[in-house]
């Protein structure tokens, strides 16, 4: 008999599933087994066995053991009426629901964060010589990839592959020696993972190695975000903060990551990474901010530490601002709690306050993409972006972030390039003055885009809205390429090009006097000073935010690039070099004429193209000490590869 299926039966809005709050070893302690098994809520969609999904397909293929495991099916109804598998490191089918519901996790912040979809990087094929974007549906997912100590995302493959290894013969943390660790299991590692997988969809460019700060903010960003992530979980929130006495700056795993990791690598002696302080000995020392914490430590996970303290260094400053209210109740006004524990309602408020503080802040550093450079990233334009991107959401700050951010990146040494002072206006990224015919080209643009801008906001689905972003981009491309008759008898277009950071002159024109000693290249590596850069329309995406005091902001972000090759090699040796310049440009969606930031990376730079001219060719900032190699191979590659990069 078929089975009648009742049309009324509401859709589930989300999905709970079983996992890890931390690592798989902490379920083997007495104080942190309880605690360690959460339940991730998920938006509800369909999937087929894998779990395979509207934006994931997990493929468990296990190279080292020549096998495929079995998919689970979170349909079926044995597992979904608990909630999926129960935890286990000894089984596939629960690691492939792991990853599956961790990624999820992930996407959603960034989502709710930047008001709209995720769609991943697209794929590049050349159909007789003409290069085509392939839009890619889904981010696929290997829980058992290879055999070795490591993770990664791969950009050719659009893949995330986790690895497993032996853990070393010491007896360290929860680690069995020699047991076997999977980094599937580790939700620090996933979350990391899936971060990279994510900024590489929204800024590509970020993959270019360009100067000392690229490589440290893609693994810095990647570690913010697993980091603030944890604090979703209440009760691993709780128990952590009623075993530190409330005090953040106290020891507790909510500062570390990827600990069982860490500990089961040999020779080391705890977490991959702590952003709170170190044990010497029995004793705990909190971690003490340097301004010089910024310029000693060059090597990209060592800067990336820098930025992710500075990050939870704000965190924890916010904490005390806006917990010293339930302190002073608490201590009978001394702002002072005992030693030992604290209440359990005061841990309960405590912790329901470090949870927003968490989400608030992991949600600032996502929407500060929108309001970063299209290229040649950093940490002081981060931090600009920052600033910008809460000052739009919630201009008030009631709650001090943004002061709490300029305090935290001044205590470590991180400071913009080129701003008179470090207040709020300053460090906001500037709203451009145009001319009165710059105006009327704005607002020609403007008409020529909005019937497609219309369709891109109308779109539905993640494949609808690739096909209509793409359609604007092309249109923008077009009239910004000077095909328009406008355009052609326009003399002030180069200037109007020159506030967006882009040029309409030949590259032997582009460095002024400077040029004559840079040898330009063509597409085949040839010379050639006459060629005019094209200009790239990367990305055009809809924004629809809702900020902290209430206000929508409904935005349209697009950036642009332009690229010049040139050989920055002896004589003897070719050394070809890809230099970009563009912007990103912050639109009102309501009145698309009016641009209201531009964050700009200007082409013209002689500045710029001398400075990553010299640090691809190994000089630091002063012009004379050899650069660190990026990866443990010694090597240096224009271009990042999380693979190397993550065996540091």
């Amino acid at each position: 008999m078929k089975q009648i299926l009742n049309s009324n039966v509401t859709r589930p809005t989300y999905r709970y599933l079983l996992g890890y709050a931390l690592d798989p070893g902490f379920s083997t302690k007495l104080d942190t087994a309880p605690i360690n098994v959460v339940v991730y809520k998920i938006p509800f969609e369909d999937l087929e066995p894998g779990p395979i999904g509207e934006y994931l397909e997990v493929m468990d293929f296990d190279p080292a053991s020549k096998c495929w495991y079995e998919p689970v099916d979170l349909r079926e109804e044995r597992i979904a009426s608990q909630q999926g598998h129960t935890p286990s490191e000894g089984n596939p089918q629960f690691h492939q629901q792991f990853v599956y519901a961790v990624v999820m996790k992930t996407i959603r912040h960034f989502e709710r964060a930047l008001g709209r979809k995720i769609v991943w990087f697209p794929r590049t094929k050349y159909v007789k010589g003409v290069r085509e974007d392939v839009y890619v549906q889904q981010l696929r997912i290997y829980p058992h990839g290879f055999r070795d100590a490591n993770a990664y995302y791969d950009p050719d493959k659009t893949a995330l592959l986790f690895g497993y290894f032996s853990a070393a013969h010491q007896f360290q943390g929860a680690n069995y020696p020699g047991g076997l660790v999977f980094t599937c299991l580790s939700p620090d590692i996933v979350a990391h993972e899936a971060t990279h997988a994510i900024l590489d969809s929204i800024h590509h460019r970020y993959m270019e190695d360009t100067n000392p700060d690229v490589a440290a903010f893609h693994e810095a960003f990647a570690d913010i975000v697993a980091l603030l992530q944890r604090f979703t979980f209440r009760e691993l929130v709780e128990h952590q903060l009623f075993a530190a006495g409330g005090k953040l700056e106290n020891f507790s795993v909510l500062g570390e990551l990827a600990t069982q990791f860490g500990e089961a690598l040999e020779g080391n002696r705890g977490a991959l990474r702590n952003m709170i302080g170190r044990w010497e000995g029995d004793t705990w020392v909190p971690l003490k901010p340097s301004p010089s914490d910024y310029q000693d430590n060059r090597e990209a996970h060592a800067r990336g530490a820098v930025l992710v303290a500075t990050i939870f260094d704000v965190f924890q400053r916010i904490y005390r601002f806006r917990t010293q209210d339930l302190i002073r109740i608490a201590s009978n006004g001394t702002g002072r709690l005992p030693e030992g524990s604290i209440s359990r309602d005061l841990v309960h408020r405590l912790a329901v306050e470090a949870s927003e503080i968490a989400e608030h802040l992991l949600h600032i550093c996502i929407r500060a993409l929108d309001y970063s450079p299209p290229n040649d990233i950093s940490f002081g334009d981060y931090l600009r972006a920052l600033i910008t991107a809460d000052l739009d959401i919630a201009p008030e700050d009631e709650n001090r972030y943004r002061l709490a951010l300029i305090e935290a990146f001044r205590a470590r040494g991180i400071f913009p390039d080129r701003v008179n002072t470090l207040s709020e206006e300053s460090l906001c990224w500037y709203r451009p003055q145009f001319t009165s015919q710059e105006a009327q080209a704005i607002n020609w643009i403007a008409g020529e885009l909005k019937p497609l801008i219309r369709e891109l906001v109308e779109a539905q689905d993640r494949r609808t809205l690739d096909e209509h972003s793409k359609k604007a981009r092309k249109k923008l491309n077009q009239l910004l390429m000077g095909k328009q008759p406008l355009f052609l008898q326009d003399s002030n277009w180069e200037k109007f090009l020159h506030k967006l950071g882009l040029t309409s002159l030949p590259v032997s024109q582009c460095f002024g006097d400077d040029s004559a000693s840079v040898k330009f290249l063509d597409q085949d590596g040839k010379p050639n000073r006459n060629y005019v850069p094209k200009i790239e329309v990367h990305t055009l995406r809809p924004a629809f935010r809702a900020g902290r005091e209430g206000r929508q902001v409904e935005q349209v972000v697009v950036t642009l690039t332009q690229r010049i090759k040139a050989d920055i090699g002896s004589d003897e040796d070719v050394r070809p070099m890809v230099f970009r310049g563009g912007c990103t440009l912050i639109l009102s969606l309501g009145k698309l004429n009016e641009v209201e930031y531009i964050i700009v990376k200007g082409i013209t730079s002689y500045r710029r193209f001398r400075e990553q001219a010299d640090y691809l060719n190994g000089v630091d900032d002063a012009g004379a000490i050899p650069a660190t190699a990026l990866y443990s191979d010694g090597s240096h590659d224009p271009r990042l590869n999380f693979n190397l990069l993550h065996r540091h």
